[in-house]
This record gives structure tokens, C-alpha cells and sequence, in this order.
């Protein structure tokens, strides 16, 4: 007698759950925060590196290592790195990108501010208009893969 083995059940992966807007705007903000931060402090570090160019390479590379800037503004970007991966899992690549676009307002007020950068006219007009730009599609749904398109 010969014995059946049954197929394994299929079972349909769950619906996907709308997304918290608290979790979208948290990792938003969190990679807008440390994208800006991360970039200021590359930069502090690297304003105080020799020019790559004069200095040997294995004597370059530790003072990269020994700048008290540059690793942890590389930890910082990391984390970057890490909330706009997640954001991919769940949000749209043409929400994702443009929102965080809005660290670089951040970090032209980190610029003027702390780095005591001279911003100009033009540079400010582009930051508002960046900021038009992230309120235009902060107003749209993060996610809209599979849904119909919009009849307007």
C-alpha cells in the first residue's frame, strides 16, 4: 500500500495593512535628522583633514580613523542609510526620496548656523522652494503601488 504524502497548503499571504502614518513620518524625520547631522559632521571632520593629494595614503587613512568627526558622522549615516531602506519596504521610492529632500533645508541651517557658511539669496530661494516641494507630496499616500491611477 502505497502512502500519499499531501501537498503542503498554500496559504495566501495576509493583506497588507495600511501603514501607520506615525511610523512613515517617525523614519522620515529620523532620516532627514541624521542625513543632516551625519553631513555635518563629515564635514567638520573632513575641513580638518590635510588635502588628500599631500599626504600619503596609510598616513591619510588614519587620520581619518583618529578625526574625532568623521567616524561618528559615519555612524550617523548609517543610520540614514538604514530608516530610507525601511521606508522601501513599505513606502513608495517617489515619496520616499523627495521627502527626505527636505534635509537639505536642515542642513543649509546647520550650514549658516554652525558652520557659520555664507548663504546667499539664491541658495535660501532654493531651500523654499525644496520645502514647496516636500509639502506638495507630504500631502500624497506613501504607498500606491497597485492601487488604480487617479482620474483627475
Amino acid at each position: 500500500m502505497t502512502r500519499r504524502f499531501s501537498q503542503p497548503r498554500r496559504v495566501a499571504a495576509p493583506a497588507p495593512k495600511p501603514e501607520s502614518g506615525i511610523r512613515t513620518a517617525s523614519f522620515i524625520a529620523i532620516a532627514v535628522v541624521t542625513n543632516s547631522f551625519g553631513n555635518l559632521l563629515l564635514s567638520l571632520g573632513m575641513s580638518r583633514m590635510p588635502d588628500f593629494f599631500h599626504v600619503p595614503f596609510l598616513h591619510y587613512l588614519f587620520l581619518l580613523v583618529a578625526n574625532p568627526y568623521v567616524l561618528p558622522g559615519a555612524a550617523v549615516s548609517l543610520i540614514y542609510a538604514l530608516a530610507q531602506l525601511s521606508l522601501f519596504s513599505w513606502a513608495d521610492l517617489s515619496y520616499v526620496v523627495p521627502l527626505i529632500a527636505s534635509s537639505y533645508i536642515l542642513t543649509t541651517i546647520l550650514g549658516d548656523f554652525v558652520l557659520h557658511e555664507k548663504v546667499v539669496l539664491a541658495r535660501w530661494l532654493g531651500v523654499v522652494l525644496i520645502s514647496v516641494g516636500v509639502a506638495l507630496i507630504a500631502e500624497t499616500p506613501p504607498h500606491t503601488v497597485g492601487e488604480p491611477d487617479e482620474v483627475g
